[in-house]
């Protein structure tokens, strides 16, 4: 790839920063969060117009209505504490490196089924000339849950974020049971217009660099640490998005990031990167933690998860999610950069096998009771069994009133016992449909 110009030094027009992360909650969240000024998404009737004809029914359900098919949407815009200053230490220990200052002007709660959520911070950097490694710096920054913060009662971003966006739900620690595949970073969506991009191959160097967050200028380089060719050729076949000239977008596993020549200089534009390909990237985050989440407990999927995984697919597993070609050239360009359908394939697998052992756990049991059957037919009517009766009344020297009380109570927990082996499980499960 070769360098006809220095775009090291071009200059930022526009641009979007948001991260994304995960956390658990309870009933009592959503009313609470209520009270400390988050407000439900409505939509107009012009947005909901215009998503009709954009997006298929089943996914449109999920995000773009105003009735209860729809998870809940949580905003919160202009409060306390929107101003972070975010920094990293030297290895020295002593020393600053990469101190920025942003302002959170949007705050987002997407509120699934079961207590998984997904938050989103909608960030601006707090620079009047803004340079592209500046831009870089910050994103390491914020996807950084171990960033340290100034002027806060807070140490680290996270704990930041836990008290203030999540209103004290804690999201890392070993107790923690969403925090075993959440990784170590937030999730980005990054967007820069940068009008001095003329050249397609200084976009797409540009593209790469903010994409895997490397040193602006990486792309082209042919130092030790830049990014290697053959890894850049691998990515432009597989994660990149290459429809118009003035622009390109590059999925990878913890970034989404467009770049591009005039795609931010119209509110339209702000939209359609906003409510649309973010929407549509946020939803396959939901679903990469989701199957993430069913792997993690797939050791205890018994009949009930296996049955809640069902539907689950069906509320929200969607092969195709619009009318239109470029956001489902995204969509499937974001699902190959996550890994969604191995993941789901992996997952099934599992599930196949877990269902297997409870296959041969169940004809087991079955099994056991074809041989006692076996045996009680193997008797050639009841009359020997009777006179046997009789000879052990005899024996015992009982009262009849008393030897055949015991007897049938005897033969009665024997079948009990038996059906409940069998039967058992099945049982439990109704009685606690019928409580409910």
């Amino acid at each position: 790839m070769e360098m006809k110009n220095d775009y090291t030094q071009f200059k930022i027009e526009n641009y979007i920063l948001k991260i994304t992360g995960i956390f658990g909650y309870d009933k009592s969240f959503q009313s609470k969060s209520l009270n400390f000024n988050y407000k439900e998404v409505r939509f107009s009737d012009d947005e909901i117009r215009f998503n009709k004809d954009y997006f298929y029914p089943e996914f449109r359900n999920q995000f773009f209505v105003n009735n209860n098919k729809r998870h809940s949407i949580l905003t919160k815009e202009n409060f306390e504490c929107s101003i972070v200053d975010l920094f990293i230490m030297n290895y020295d220990g002593i020393s600053k490196s990469k101190n920025i200052s942003f302002t959170i002007t949007e705050s987002r709660l997407d509120l699934f089924d079961d207590g998984f959520g997904l938050f989103t911070l909608n960030l601006k950097i707090n620079s009047e000339n803004l340079s592209l490694s500046d831009y870089s710096d910050a994103a390491f920054l914020c996807r950084n849950f171990e960033a340290q913060i100034e002027h806060t009662n807070y140490r680290y971003w996270h704990q930041f974020i836990e008290g203030e966006i999540l209103l004290g739900i804690s999201t890392r620690g070993n107790s923690i049971k969403i925090d075993d595949f959440s990784g170590s970073k937030y999730k980005l969506f990054m967007v820069l217009d940068v009008p001095e991009l003329e050249d397609k191959q200084l976009l797409k160097s540009l593209l790469f660099d903010i994409g895997t967050l490397g040193r602006i200028g990486s792309a082209i380089n042919t130092t030790y640490d830049s990014l290697d060719k053959n890894y850049i050729s691998a990515l432009i076949k597989n994660n990149v998005v290459s429809v118009y000239n003035n622009w390109e977008s590059l999925t990878l596993l913890d970034t989404m990031t467009f770049v591009g020549k005039g795609i931010l200089d119209a509110k339209f534009k702000h939209l359609t990167y906003h409510n649309n390909y973010y929407i549509i990237y946020l939803y396959c985050l939901f679903i990469k933690y989701s199957l993430q989440k069913f792997n993690f407990e797939i050791t205890d999927l018994n009949e009930d998860r296996r049955n809640h995984f069902q539907n689950y697919l069906n509320k929200y597993f969607f092969n195709d999610i619009s009318y239109n070609f470029l956001p489902t050239e995204i969509f499937n360009k974001i699902k190959v950069a996550l890994n969604i359908d191995n993941e789901l394939t992996l997952l099934n697998n599992k599930i196949v096998a877990v269902g297997q052992k409870v296959q041969e756990k169940q004809q087991e049991k079955t099994n056991k009771i074809l041989g006692i059957v076996t045996v009680l037919s193997s008797l050639s009517s009841i009359q020997p069994v009777y006179d046997y009766m009789l000879a052990g009344q005899k024996w015992l020297g009982w009262n009849s009133a008393l030897y055949w009380t015991v007897a049938l109570a005897l033969a009665l927990a024997i079948v009990l016992g038996i059906g409940f082996y069998v039967f058992g499980q099945k049982a439990i499960k109704w009685i606690k449909k019928v409580k409910i």
